[in-house]
């Protein structure tokens, strides 16, 4: 039992899907749990209602950023350094949240009992929550090589939509406090896994890294550099300098620069790449990459 728990951690942190998911999962369910103490359950005047509704939905968008950003780094294989990933979470997933909660029931409130039909209610307030996950999308892009903010900011708002409708639905059956907890869960698994299918889809090259013999990941390529080194790195080798590489694509081609030495090379389909222990291979879908 205990020798499987490693091979288990092993296996979802080299499956960015499973990966992103579940950390946006638990940190959901961790997070509407901790929310709920600021959650009041009866009526209340309309602008104490807004403030209420805002904060809830602001603390448990924190946890979600923060699972989310620590998913980030566990994939780059880096040392999550807390302090710094607060400082990013913190204020970018109180923000998003705090302002789709608010706005959900700035409008949705007062209107509540005039809404006749359910699918307005169950579409807006979905709706809502696609804008809590448009702008947790857009931060997280900046952390995230090469996924662009357009491509996160749309993977964001339709993982807050579906994670929004799975919380409505979800909350429906179950009490308030586990309907809640699932629901809000089940929205940061789903902002998680539309961010990495939507970067996977988009790829036009990437570089497929070979931490050990059954552990890989791959991050996409483009126009911003892609960094190898110790530190920040995009791609963590704690032996060598920080920074010590790149991989960007310029002009059709994806160039590699070793920065240590100051020298670019132009890399193909299948090029090999060895820093220390570690082999990566550059993958583009076709032979050679034209120049624009």
């Amino acid at each position: 039992m205990v020798s499987s728990i490693p091979i288990a951690y092993s296996e979802i942190r080299q499956n960015k899907k499973m990966l992103f998911g579940l950390f946006g999962f638990i940190s959901g369910v961790v997070g509407a749990l901790v929310a709920n103490i600021f959650s009041i359950n009866y009526p209340q005047p309309i602008f104490f209602g807004i403030f209420m509704t805002a904060l809830w939905a602001g603390i448990f968008s924190i946890f979600i950023a923060t699972g989310l950003f620590d998913a980030i780094d566990i994939y780059c294989r880096r040392k999550t350094d807390w302090l710094e990933l607060l400082k990013k979470s913190v204020p970018s997933g109180f923000i998003a949240g705090a302002i789709s909660g608010g706005i959900a029931q700035t409008i949705y409130g007062p209107l509540s009992e005039s809404i006749s039909d359910a699918w307005v209610h169950f579409l807006f307030q979905s709706a809502c929550w696609g804008l809590a996950g448009l702008i947790l999308g857009w931060v997280l892009s900046k952390s995230i090589p090469n996924l662009g903010a357009r491509r996160a900011i749309y993977a964001g708002a339709v993982g807050g939509f579906l994670g929004g409708a799975g919380f409505l639905i979800v909350s429906s059956f179950l009490t308030y406090t586990p309907g809640r907890m699932l629901g809000v869960g089940i929205m940061g698994a789903a902002l998680g896994l539309c961010l990495v299918i939507v970067e996977e889809q988009s790829r036009i090259a990437y570089v497929e890294v070979h931490w050990a013999p059954d552990d890989v990941s791959f991050f996409t390529l483009g126009s911003t550099p892609v960094f190898i080194g110790a530190g920040d790195s995009d791609i963590c080798v704690p032996s060598v300098a920080r920074h010590a590489m790149s991989l960007v694509i310029e002009g059709g081609q994806i160039i590699g620069t070793d920065h240590t030495k100051g020298k670019k090379k132009p890399l193909l389909e299948g090029s090999h790449i060895n820093i220390g222990k570690i082999d990566m291979v550059i993958r583009t879908g076709i032979e050679k990459m034209k120049n624009n």
